[in-house]
């Protein structure tokens, strides 16, 4: 009995359980699910293969330093550098690119322990960490490759450091944290808002703390404006990607000014122009859609029972966190507000979680990888929220009624996880492979063994919508070399600045088939795959690929089996 007594506050050994559970949600299986890879991945696979046979990406860019080209998107390259060790240990292959993230989901727990500690205690930080660990969304996150994961482990970093300097008074700790904040941007495009915000807290809360003289603080901050400085100054994906995806363009799905114009028309058959210029104006409809899309990210729907629709290549149709940790998080929040006695550590716990989905609610109401700044926040109060669940646990004058208590918070909590987990390797594997883009390697495989069979591969995404050619790219691991050159590529820019590849060699990439091509009276060698519903049911087809629950999604007819089921259909 005394062991226990001694186990039960070993908290280090609880830790270390702790660790090991997160270890095996993130890498058991960590390469076939979710069952599918998207097309990102892909691309970030495929460019960090070419850098580490040539030195230089897709694009021909000779170690980039600030980011790579992508897809025309300007991704950050953090995560493309760190997955080199992994790419060169295991090879090029899903579990390899997803290795970084998932080593980040596991280290995400390890600070958040450290955090917990720091601001509270240890079993404070012991519990945000089993709250972290256990966390759908981070588990999910954790499973592909994200660079949202990356910032978030280098964004607790540079907490840490900077709670520490405040602690020891060394300059050097706030130069370390200054450091990761800063390497956050280069990471992922959300913390260029974020982590400023952050930079600027911690420097206040270290001067109001200790009066750091100016001269103190004026070096970090000169490091943080140098550091930053580069990827404000040249095309970045922060400022690309929020001209493709941001709020003035996804309001409705129409656009910023065209909602607007048909407000404001509809406003001017009833009231008079003046007035209706007054209410429906820029500055109205894009602060309502804001403060629409910020508060939808604290909604009970968004984080305990649907969740949000970008969400099905990581989970499936639920909350991104468990029903009951909403009393945790209430717990918490009680704590925080009425029992705790130092305001700081309340302030920078609510603080933080309040200013995490800004940058999200600029672009949308609700990224399962933008809005993931306010996982560590969420787990963070849900430990203090376990925590101080147990301290009242423990003032209960009935043994017996303690232990009742304990057994079924215990009991509900592990089936929740044991629940989730065992839909995840199932369900969530099968009948959500589609949203993971699932298919494209066995269609790869067989595009590659017909290759040389056909004049020309037609290969369309019509109902398939991803850039198709990095597939091919990546899983017939194409001479980076040779692609640079692109001599036997066709490629062009839309006005967005997406990037679409039309050819390589004699394979097409298209968004749909020409009735040019159906309609052919001398139809060349040639082969189409497309989705099946571009093709009659009962034609003849080279080969299928179908998903995990055994539905076609991709169907290759030749095309001059097409053209002769044509002309009989018209005779």
């Amino acid at each position: 009995m005394e062991y226990l007594r001694k186990l039960k506050k070993n908290y280090y050994f609880w830790l270390l359980l702790t660790l090991l559970l997160a270890a095996f949600l993130r890498f058991y299986q960590l390469g076939n699910i979710p069952s599918g890879f998207l097309n990102d991945e892909a691309n970030k696979g495929y460019d960090v293969y070419s850098l580490l046979a040539t030195g230089k990406d897709q694009w021909v860019s000779f170690l980039p330093l600030i980011n790579l080209r992508g897809f025309g998107d300007y991704p950050p390259l953090v995560y493309h550098y760190l997955s080199i060790i992994p790419v060169l240990l295991f090879g090029l292959n899903e579990f390899s690119i997803r290795f970084i993230s998932a080593i980040a989901g596991i280290s995400s727990v390890f600070l958040i322990y450290l955090l917990g500690k720091k601001i509270f205690n240890e079993k404070v930080g012991v519990f945000s960490a089993l709250s972290l660990a256990i966390f759908p969304w981070a588990i999910g996150l954790s499973r592909v490759a994200m660079e949202a994961n990356i910032a978030i482990t280098l964004f607790l970093g540079a907490l840490i450091f900077g709670l520490k300097n405040r602690e020891t008074k060394r300059i050097r700790n706030l130069i370390i944290s200054t450091f990761f904040l800063a390497l956050t941007i280069y990471t992922y495009s959300a913390f260029i808002l974020f982590a400023p915000i952050v930079f600027i807290v911690i420097i206040i809360d270290n001067s109001y703390k200790n009066k750091i003289k100016l001269k103190k603080v004026l070096i970090p901050l000169l490091i943080f404006l140098l550091l930053i400085t580069p990827i404000f100054i040249k095309k970045n994906s922060g400022s690309v990607r929020f001209s493709q995806v941001g709020l003035r363009t996804n309001i409705n799905s129409i656009g910023f000014i065209n909602t607007l114009n048909m407000q404001r028309g509809q406003c001017i058959k009833i009231f008079p122009s003046t007035m209706c210029k007054v209410f429906e104006n820029k500055v109205v409809l894009y602060s309502s859609a804001l403060i629409k899309n910020y508060f939808s990210h604290f909604s009970s729907n968004f984080l305990y029972v649907s969740g949000t629709t970008t969400q099905f290549p990581i989970l499936e149709k639920r909350g991104l966190d468990y029903i009951f940790n909403a009393i945790f998080l209430l717990i918490g929040f009680y704590f925080l507000l009425k029992i705790n006695k130092e305001p700081r550590c309340a302030l920078l716990a609510i603080g933080f979680l309040l200013l995490s989905p800004l940058a999200d609610s600029l672009t949308g109401d609700g990224n399962y990888t933008r809005a993931s700044t306010m996982i560590p926040f969420l787990a963070l109060i849900n430990g203090i929220g376990m925590s101080y669940s147990v301290t009242l646990l423990n003032k209960i004058k009935s043994r017996y009624l303690s232990i009742l208590i304990y057994f079924v918070s215990v009991s509900i909590i592990t089936f929740s996880v044991f629940t989730f987990f065992v839909s995840y390797l199932t369900y969530f594997k099968n009948d959500y492979s589609i949203y993971s883009q699932y298919g494209y390697k066995d269609l790869i495989r067989n595009i590659y063994s017909n290759k040389f069979n056909y004049d020309r591969i037609y290969l369309s995404s019509n109902l398939n919508d991803s850039k198709q050619y990095i597939y091919y790219l990546f899983y017939t691991k194409y001479d980076p070399a040779k692609y640079q050159q692109k001599k036997d590529v066709d490629y062009s820019t839309d006005q967005d600045g997406w990037i679409s590849i039309d050819r390589i060699e004699n394979i097409y990439f298209v968004p749909s088939f020409s009735k040019t091509l159906f309609s052919a009276k001398d139809p060349d060698n040639n082969l189409l795959i497309s989705n099946p519903v571009d093709f009659p049911k009962d034609i003849k087809s080279e080969f299928e690929v179908k998903d995990k629950l055994g539905n076609v999604i991709f169907k290759a007819v030749r095309l001059r089996d097409l053209v002769e089921y044509n002309r009989r259909v018209i005779q």
